[in-house]
């Protein structure tokens, strides 16, 4: 017999909200005062459970005669008992309430192996996340720079690169602060910095390979690609946060993208009738980069007649329905 016990009352996702150890059975649970552990929750009784040792001994939850009784988490509301075996990794539902019953004998899990690298804090952070931030927003104010613009319009543009990166970093901290503890800003500073770098890359890096080898489905649906990248970046913002749930950020990061490629699929269909980004490549360099072999005007006189008999039916199709009605 456990000369300790502890009560756990858990929260939605599982983790403990407060524990209470106890040196002596019973203890009694309810909302009202008489009760060793008083929970603030109108949906259990004055005296809803009891945990006690039954006749052979072993420790039990049971019900005090409340009307919405005890069930075991992940169990049908139907299946509620009036008293259940305790186990140290059963949670039990006492009205909206999680609880969850063990002694001073249960075995914990061995420790986590801290992968937190505590090194990466820091200016030193910053410094590199801003670097990459710097670059970027300079080689895009001067590839878009067809006019000679001043050194203050590069100025201006760098500013608002800086100002947006701050703010999403900003937020992310904040965030972390008030869910993590810990606000981790120059982390979150580096993530999205690293994040548009790989965005940069694999956006010269597509157009090189659709242009080279005429994978133009690189670029005509180059926003799913970014969407990717995009989940990515905030999967790693939300392990800042919570560190030990990786497998659902990943599942709730996957949804999102794919959630966002289907609204783009929505979109371009809507706009254009086709579900890719654009209808062609859009972007020429220079013939050197181009692997893939030369079509002969043979080929590009059937291609033409083969999309002019589509456009045909198209056509033929749109009239009778329009006919019809």
């Amino acid at each position: 017999m456990s000369s300790a016990y502890f009560i756990e009352i858990l929260n939605n996702s599982g983790e403990v909200q407060s524990r209470q150890k106890f040196s002596s059975l019973p203890i009694r649970i309810g909302r009202g005062y008489g009760n060793d552990i008083i929970l603030d929750d109108p949906h259990t009784a004055a005296e809803h459970a009891i945990v006690d040792n039954n006749e052979e001994g072993l420790l039990i939850i049971r019900n005090c005669a409340s009307h919405n009784g005890i069930r075991v988490k992940g169990q049908a509301a139907k299946q509620r008992q009036d008293s259940f075996n305790i186990h140290g990794d059963s949670v039990f539902h006492l009205g909206h309430t999680q609880v969850r019953v063990r002694t001073q004998e249960y075995a914990v899990a061995p420790e986590i192996i801290d992968g937190f690298n505590h090194r990466w804090e820091g200016w030193p952070l910053a410094l590199l996340a801003i670097s990459l931030i710097g670059i970027i927003a300079f080689n895009n104010a001067w590839l878009s720079d067809i006019e000679n613009n001043k050194t203050t319009a590069y100025i201006i543009n760098i500013c608002m690169w800086f100002g947006y990166s701050l703010l999403w970093a900003g937020i992310w901290a904040l965030a972390n602060r008030v869910f993590g503890g810990t606000a981790h800003f120059s982390r979150h500073l580096l993530i999205l910095g690293c994040g548009l770098t790989l965005l940069y890359i694999w956006g010269y890096l597509s157009i090189t390979l659709a242009y080279a080898f005429s994978w133009t489905l690189l670029t005509r649906f180059g926003n799913h690609s970014e969407i990717f990248i995009l989940a990515i970046i905030i999967y790693f913002h939300l392990r800042q946060i919570t560190p030990r749930r990786g497998k659902r950020l990943k599942v709730i990061c996957a949804a999102l993208a794919l959630l966002g490629s289907a609204l783009v699929l929505m979109k371009n269909y809507q706009s254009s009738n086709q579900y890719a980004d654009e209808l062609y490549m859009d972007e020429i360099l220079p013939p050197a980069v181009r692997m893939s072999r030369n079509h002969s005007l043979e080929e590009f006189n059937e291609n033409i007649s083969q999309l002019k008999t589509a456009v045909d039916e198209e056509r033929e199709k749109a009239k009778k329905e329009k006919e019809k009605q």
